[in-house]
């Protein structure tokens, strides 16, 4: 089994085991403890988070043509030979407020550019588009994602934050193929997709901190279908007042079927898949 398929099948249920079991074994550890007068636990009011994203990728598309239909569905690493992994920077923004900082507002913004240029090894169609074998084919392959939520904490103390949220991935999504003698493919779209979630975060020291959040999807809207899974396991340092670094892992899993077009809600017919599992370096500043 390759490492690519090792970590899709086996990091999204670590992390799921991960964010159920880390945050009962925090509880009993918390109400087990006699706080000391000496030590402050305390919930920032404001962080920014600027780091590095290392990620393995899994993407899977299905053009349609007018001609022929729904097009062969093919992997886009393996036939065009994109990238399939790849280094980006991340950045968050999140504000808590209210009396007791219930209540928290967070931007976030990636992108993952790729583009490739791959001699075909074997025949392959995209929409209504066929590549024979030796054809030199360039391809490009964008997705970015500009994520706002909000959460609310239903339960908070000193150590132990446990929160529920509502939030919207808006999600810029282009690909193209083009080749020397033949017409281009190319496809480009806004995906706006709204997600639940639930998170925790438990302070296991006062500088020390492991944040959690599962978010998922699923919608069904006419010809429309997508679904959204978003899973996250982070644990921070905070060494000095104002400045912190965290590391985790960030799996994400992506599928949108559209089979008839529509220019009011999106302008593409055929099936995206798309997947990332990927370890996060982050510089963090908060007050």
């Amino acid at each position: 089994m390759s490492l690519r398929k090792w970590i899709n099948k086996w990091i999204p249920s670590l992390l799921l085991f991960a964010f159920f079991a880390c945050p009962l074994a925090s509880a009993q550890e918390y109400n087990s403890d006699i706080k000391s007068d000496t030590i402050t636990y305390s919930w920032e009011r404001f962080s920014f988070k600027l780091g590095g994203f290392l990620a393995g990728l899994n993407s899977d598309i299905q053009l349609a043509s007018q001609q022929v239909g729904l097009g062969v569905n093919i992997n886009v690493e393996d036939a065009l030979g994109l990238e399939t992994s790849t280094f980006v920077l991340r950045s968050e923004l999140a504000y808590n407020y209210g009396k007791r900082r219930r209540s928290t507002t967070r931007f976030e913004y990636f992108g993952l550019f790729r583009e490739a240029s791959k001699v075909l090894d074997t025949e392959i169609t995209i929409g209504g588009q066929n590549f024979p074998v030796g054809t030199e084919v360039n391809s490009q392959f964008n997705l970015q994602i500009f994520k706002g939520t909000y959460e609310y904490s239903f339960y908070l103390d000193e150590r132990v934050k446990l929160n529920a949220s509502v939030g919207l991935f808006i999600m810029p999504i282009s690909f193209s193929t083009s080749a020397l003698g033949y017409s281009e493919e190319a496809f480009e779209f806004i995906a706006p997709l709204p997600v639940l979630g639930v998170g925790t975060s438990f302070a296991i020291t006062p500088k020390l901190r492991l944040n959690q959040s599962i978010e998922i999807l699923y919608l069904e809207i006419s010809t429309f279908k997508g679904s959204l899974s978003n899973i996250n396991v982070m644990l921070e340092y905070n060494p000095w007042k104002h400045i912190g670094f965290g590391l985790g892992i960030n799996t994400y899993k992506l599928n949108i079927e559209a089979y008839k077009e529509n220019e009011t809600f999106l302008n593409f017919k055929g099936t995206v898949k798309t997947s990332y599992t990927g370890l996060l370096l982050y510089g963090k500043y908060f007050f």
